[in-house]
């Protein structure tokens, strides 16, 4: 009878580990949460790298927007520093990327290393669709990120960059945060894309000392359909630059997705 009993209650602690386990799996399934580096292929086969953060209360049933942040040419993800960590704390999750030839994402599909000095402007248009197929591999594989409500944060080709990505996906792409963008820079010509954006809100970040992208930010604000602000600082250098420089910056990006996104 003894044997019997603790034979009984084996069975029974395995019965309930099964229904305990598949709960936990049913419960995790479709939700991530915490830093995660990602890897996904451009429609030619580069491999573009990018780090992914999900707050921890997103959910398939509680979705969280998603911010994009595209860095200066010859820089890398690592250069916004703390800024994707303070829009995370808003409740967004955030891809942070290294564009092709820059940081991690240096192999074309044949595993050889590209190197971005090494670009014709051919290369660099693939730049856009690059961040749209990122945003695809995001929606293929992190149900619980909303890919219908995104913002980018661009800085130098970057902003350039998030320019012609918002136009091709101007559905998905809420509002665009732009660092010493220009008119045209390696062959990425923003002026009719950012009119085609449509009615979405445009934030515009220079400084006076960056001339070339000072006089490009002040024109190529006024394509800008919907509401739109342009914030000129005295000094500061280009791109992500400004953020070190200016401090304050940062807390007029934060408030600035706040009002306008979240």
């Amino acid at each position: 009878m003894k044997i019997s009993g603790i034979r009984n209650s084996l069975i029974l602690v395995f019965v309930f580990s099964l229904i305990f386990g598949f709960n936990y799996i049913v419960n995790a399934a479709g939700k991530s949460s915490g830093t995660t580096v990602i890897q996904y292929q451009g429609k030619d086969g580069f491999n573009i790298t990018g780090v992914l953060d999900v707050p921890n209360e997103a959910s398939v049933k509680k979705k969280v927007p998603l911010v994009i942040f595209l860095h200066s040419l010859g820089g890398s993800k690592r250069d916004w520093k703390t800024l994707p960590n303070l829009v995370k704390g808003l409740g967004c999750a955030t891809l942070n990327i290294d564009l092709r030839g820059h940081g991690q994402s240096i192999l074309d599909r044949r595993s050889k290393k590209r190197y971005w000095p090494n670009f014709k402007n051919l290369e660099f248009s693939k730049y856009p669709d690059d961040v749209n197929q990122g945003i695809k591999y995001i929606k293929d594989n992190y149900p619980e990120i909303n890919v219908s409500k995104i913002a980018i944060i661009g800085s130098d080709i970057g902003a350039n960059t998030a320019i012609l990505a918002g136009s091709k996906d101007f559905r998905k792409v809420k509002a665009l945060i732009l660092l010493s963008p220009t008119s045209f820079y390696k062959g990425l010509d923003t002026r009719i894309p950012l009119a085609d954006y449509g009615i979405h809100p445009v934030l515009i970040i220079v400084s006076q000392s960056d001339r070339y992208a000072y006089n490009d930010s002040t024109d190529l604000i006024k394509y800008a359909q919907g509401k739109k602000q342009l914030k000129v600082y005295p000094f500061g250098g280009s791109g992500v630059d400004l953020l070190q420089f200016q401090p304050e910056s940062k807390s007029l990006i934060v408030d600035w997705i706040k009002t306008n996104f979240i």
